[in-house]
């Protein structure tokens, strides 16, 4: 199942705020999205929960769900709590590392993911996109911070 905007897991729960690579999602919202697929999605809960989709075939735009709320559903991806943080590695790479810091706000200080087919990663201090980086900016209302392809 491929999710959506209109198409959200059922257990998801946004953050009121979500700092993504120095970028802020005010009042729910997803840091990025594939046409209408939304390939990570990361609410709130015990810890932070995490869906991600890896793209499986570029020219039909087919995703994988390779984590479940915060549960790998594949062998090659691992997700681990360290130190607080929910990290997901994939083949030993890191391709996010999110930590709650209070029950409505979290922050993902590490993103790569060029591992599941997509040319987006970041750092605490900016997120790269395609040619573009993205420092300290803002949005609310619920959008896509990034939007790719239709």
């Amino acid at each position: 199942m491929t999710f959506t905007r209109n198409n959200l897991p059922k257990s998801y729960r946004p953050y009121e705020s979500l700092v993504v690579c120095s970028n802020t999602i005010n009042g729910g919202g997803h840091i990025a999205a594939i046409g209408e697929t939304l390939p990570l999605i990361i609410g709130k809960g015990e810890k932070p929960q995490i869906w991600l989709q890896a793209l499986n075939n570029s020219e039909t735009k087919e995703f994988l769900s390779v984590v479940e709320n915060s549960v790998s559903k594949h062998p090659a991806v691992e997700v681990k709590e360290i130190s607080g943080s929910v990290v997901v590695t994939i083949q030993g790479k890191l391709v996010l590392s999110v930590k709650a810091i209070s029950d409505d706000s979290a922050i993902v200080d590490e993103l790569d993911m060029r591992p599941i087919g997509l040319n987006l990663f970041g750092n605490s201090s900016s997120m790269t996109v395609g040619g573009s980086t993205f420092s300290r900016n803002s949005m609310s209302g619920g959008g896509v911070l990034i939007g790719l392809g239709g």
